[in-house]
């Protein structure tokens, strides 16, 4: 933890023996050096090996002509309304959560209209928990996933996210095997999430939807390692990968036939 002007802070959650995906690490350089522009690229380098979050916020500060003070308040401030919205995302809905940040009417999302698949009578009598895993930016953004999340809502499922899980849950790192670890952030939290569902008892799932970026590399193996613990506990398994040559009337019969095939083995329709 650091001290600010008496205030006690603690760093941001960092793995230090894993890494994000090196597309993502490269993208300030590929900005800088890809697009002609006239303005300045800053960085918030977070290297868990040399720094934790707040001195990466202090040395941004730096460039931005602000105090070691002042950024150290900035950063604190902002990481306890970075933990207040988690809050709320694990007793909310986290895609109307995100929607509120911005209030400019021209940014606001545009929910498709989507076909109600399951009749009026019938709606809430055979309901799913169904658990999308994935990258955020597939998992969230309507246009990638074309519309996923909103079409499962229609289909009477309950729709699971790694979001809404208490932090408690990331706390315990997933041991392969005794010899390797998983070497990237978000796979390592896309297993601790699917592992939590396969031993609560609490919460079930009916079926897993992993959304996958076509040759994303850690994602293609994870999936395999989810898709195994999975099979051993006959959960329903399915795995979009995703492009731009994704065809939407091709994933929504799979998500209809996933959806439809699950409901009748769980309530013997």
């Amino acid at each position: 933890s650091y001290s600010v002007t008496g205030v006690q802070t603690c760093a941001l959650p960092i793995y230090a023996d894993q890494y994000y995906c090196p597309k993502f690490m490269i993208l300030p350089e590929s900005v800088k050096h890809g697009l002609k522009i006239n303005v300045p690229i800053l960085e918030l380098n977070v290297n868990a090996r040399k720094m934790k979050g707040i001195e990466g916020a202090i040395e941004l500060g730096k460039l931005l002509g602000f105090s070691q003070e002042e950024a150290g308040k900035a950063w604190y401030f902002a990481y306890q309304k970075f933990k207040a919205f988690k809050e709320k995302a694990q007793k909310g809905d986290y895609i109307q959560l995100i929607d509120k940040l911005d209030s400019d009417s021209k940014h606001a999302r545009k929910e498709k209209i989507i076909k109600q698949s399951v009749s009026s009578e019938l709606r809430g009598k055979y309901t799913l928990n169904i658990f999308v895993i994935g990258h955020p930016y597939n998992v969230y953004e309507n246009w990638i996933n074309m519309d996923l999340l909103t079409r499962l809502k229609a289909m009477d499922a309950n729709v699971l996210t790694i979001e809404r899980l208490d932090e408690k849950v990331f706390d315990k790192p997933v041991v392969v095997n005794k010899q390797y670890h998983n070497y990237w952030v978000h796979e390592e939290e896309i297993m601790q999430a699917a592992r939590y569902y396969l031993k609560s008892e609490e919460e079930t799932v009916d079926g897993v939807i992993f959304l996958i970026s076509f040759a994303c590399g850690p994602d293609s193996l994870i999936q395999e390692l989810v898709m195994r613990d999975m099979k051993k506990r006959q959960i329903p398994f399915l795995a979009l990968v995703l492009d731009e040559h994704s065809g939407e009337g091709g994933m929504v019969t799979r998500i209809e036939s996933f959806v439809d095939m699950i409901r009748r083995t769980k309530y013997n329709l």
